[in-house]
């Protein structure tokens, strides 16, 4: 008997084919004819039947739905064509081909606009930075059947012309705290990269400022010009250049970070699994060392627009939970300052999900779904403010304590200013190393469940323009975005050997 052939792709990563002939299948968590083991699908979620090469896919009343390649909710039965798919919580099933077609000599299949191809070997079916484009949609965002140049190079998660702008899975099963720091222990090990760099650049500005202010000393004996000089020289032109140094390194690092909490967040584990976090974030970073750049850039201007937005809102104080704290301004700013510092952060999370070769055009969208999610997010910010000052506060607890057994233990000796001095620095790099990364892990966690599925909300660009000319120029360059050329071979990241 002759059957049609589909392509299922389960939620943890795993992809299959399948033959089914004539009849009825039932698709569903854990029983039926193709079980699905996805917790955001239902037990009963749909059914397949085949008559020949005619397929038609009901849902039967799941609880998340079932979407199609746009992200539009399937409420009747409908007629699949070969080539498209069907959306069922984290997995998809797709209709590759009917019984009356051969199959393509080519040796790589390609699924509908809304999934990820198949991997050909040890790599993961996704990539945090993007998988090979489905037939017809270009890197550049043309519509389907657009048949240019760079064809076959974008992302399969990234639909700038459609109504939810991207269809790139979530492996998290809740948008809690307690999610965020389960993710957050998973990359402990970058934890202590951060601390212990930190740490370092601690001793190295120590340093500076002691070579600073001997150099001065010294100098001066022989002519005050030459002692000023040497501070200019040292503040001016040194002290710039070693602020951008230090700014960059730790922005790089912060990224590799955020590529590897994105593709646990989006694919639940990292890279093909035979690669260490380290690996794993070096060779992404590498390949998209343009966008890592670009993203370096639109920091501030991301930043600023955020900063705008939230000035325009109103109702943040409601937020509060505790009554009289709405006349609390200083609460209200460290909530509206908590959202500002991790979502630009945040947006450089979608871009690697989504994996838009074009990071202007998913940045303007990512600012748009944060300004129609704003309260939820915000309401995560709250959050950050409350345990920021607990946790602070912890800390510097545990950090003091033994700075203050030695003075008790040995009072006005020197060693007592020096494990004071040392106490206070630990406190505050411990702070930068992790309770920053999990505020952010916090927030991204729930920009990215409140994202999926959702279709943009376009009257936001107007709010967002009307809040900050910096988004209108956003947008232009978004606009004037032009792929870079590369003759005929792929962008680093997006085709896999």
């Amino acid at each position: 008997m002759q059957s049609c052939i589909f392509r299922i792709q389960f939620a943890d990563g795993r992809v299959e084919e399948r033959a089914l002939g004539d009849g009825r299948f039932q698709i569903g968590r854990e029983s039926g004819d193709i079980v699905l083991g996805d917790a955001k699908s239902s037990a009963v979620h749909g059914e397949l039947v085949i008559q020949g090469s005619a397929v038609t896919y009901t849902d039967l009343g799941s609880s998340n739905g079932s979407l199609d390649a746009q992200g539009r909710r399937l409420t009747e039965p409908t007629r699949l064509l070969p080539g498209q798919s069907v959306r069922l919580g984290n997995s998809a099933i797709s209709f590759l081909r009917g019984p009356d077609v051969a199959p393509a000599p080519a040796p790589v299949p390609r699924v509908a606009a809304t999934q990820p191809m198949a991997a050909q070997d040890s790599s993961p079916p996704r990539a945090a930075f993007g998988a090979l484009a489905p037939s017809g949609y270009s890197a550049g965002g043309s519509s389907p059947g657009g048949g240019s140049a760079g064809a076959g190079l974008g992302s399969g998660y990234s639909h700038p012309d459609q109504a939810v702008r991207h269809s790139y899975p979530l492996a998290i099963t809740s948008a809690g705290i307690g999610e965020a720091v389960r993710l957050l222990l998973q990359t402990a090990p970058f934890l202590l990269v951060r601390v212990g760099i930190l740490t370092g650049l601690t001793v190295a500005t120590i340093l500076y400022w002691a070579v600073l202010l001997g150099g001065f000393v010294l100098l001066s004996k022989a002519t005050p010009l030459l002692g000023w000089a040497w501070v200019i020289a040292l503040v001016f032109v040194a002290g710039s250049l070693w602020r951008f140094v230090v700014r960059y390194m730790l922005y790089v690092i912060k990224c590799a970070h955020i590529a590897v909490l994105t593709e646990l967040i989006t694919a639940g584990r990292v890279g093909s699994g035979n690669e260490s976090m380290f690996q794993y974030a070096k060779r992404i970073v590498t390949e998209r060392f343009g966008e890592v750049n670009a993203m370096f850039a639109l920091d501030l201007l991301i930043a600023g627009i955020v900063g705008a937005f939230n000035r325009t809102l109103n109702w943040v104080a409601n937020l509060l939970p505790i009554p009289g704290l709405d006349s609390m301004m200083g609460v209200v700013n460290s909530v509206l300052r908590a959202s500002t510092t991790y979502i630009d952060e945040t947006i450089f999370s979608y871009n690697l999900a989504r994996g838009d070769e074009n990071v202007f055009r998913s940045s303007k969208d990512g600012l748009i779904y944060y300004a129609q999610n704003a309260k939820e997010v915000l309401k995560t910010g709250l959050w950050v403010v409350v345990l920021d000052r607990v946790l602070t506060f912890v800390i510097w607890v545990v950090m003091l304590a033994p700075a203050f057994a030695v003075s008790y233990l040995m009072p006005g000796n020197t060693l007592t200013f020096v494990a004071f001095f040392f106490a206070v620095l630990f406190a505050a790099n411990l702070r930068s190393a992790v309770l920053q990364p999990l505020f952010l892990t916090m927030v991204m966690v729930k920009f990215h469940a409140m994202a999926q599925n959702q279709a943009i909300n376009l009257e936001w660009d107007g709010r967002l323009s009307q809040a900050s000319t910096k988004f209108d120029e956003l947008k232009r360059q978004a606009q004037a975005w032009v792929r870079p050329s590369s003759g005929a071979q792929p962008v680093a990241g997006y085709q896999r050997a």
